[in-house]
């Protein structure tokens, strides 16, 4: 069971995707009466603070592919993410998916050369866009990481989010 600062206790969470046209339970938003909508509270469990985030220098040799792998696991690489230096074009890659903390699928095909020094930030400041059961849609710039929400939330926008991860939805 998790409290929340007021002591009320929630009785389940739920792991949230964001999504750009679905409620937090899965239903479509166009079509889901607002009278019908279930409305969370939001924990974010991972916020980065500073950016850029990491950097590292223990890369593989990459020859025009999008696959990266690290010779050390580095688990605050996320997708999302742009990681910029080595032989890199001026205005870095993004990272399209992170397969674990030691390989990482770019967006596009690239050259590295080996043991590169790597920089991985955002591109803004870490944000979640999300949905209110009062017909509202709101941002939080740098919510904090272990942080409830403080508004009823019925949907996580993934357009508008960044950097935020690990949010569990709370009822």
């Amino acid at each position: 069971m998790i409290r929340n600062y007021y002591t009320d206790s929630y009785k389940s969470g739920i792991a949230v995707t964001p999504s750009d046209t679905l409620l937090l339970d899965g239903r479509t938003k166009s079509t889901t009466p607002q009278s019908s909508w279930k409305q969370y509270n939001l924990y974010v469990g991972n916020s980065p603070s500073t950016l850029p985030v990491t950097t590292t220098s223990n890369n593989t040799l990459v020859s025009n592919s999008t696959n990266v792998g690290l010779a050390s696991p580095n688990a605050e690489i996320k997708a999302g993410m742009r990681v910029t230096g080595g032989t890199l074009p001026a205005g870095g890659v993004l990272i399209a998916s992170v397969t674990n903390a030691s390989n990482y699928v770019l967006a596009s095909a690239s050259s590295i050369a080996a043991n590169s020094t790597l920089t991985y930030s955002y591109d803004t400041e870490a944000s979640i866009k999300v949905h209110t059961v009062n017909d509202e849609a709101l941002t939080f710039v740098k919510p904090a990481e272990g942080f409830v929400l403080p508004v009823s939330v019925v949907m996580v926008y993934a357009t508008g989010t960044g950097g935020v991860s690990d949010l569990i939805a709370l009822s």
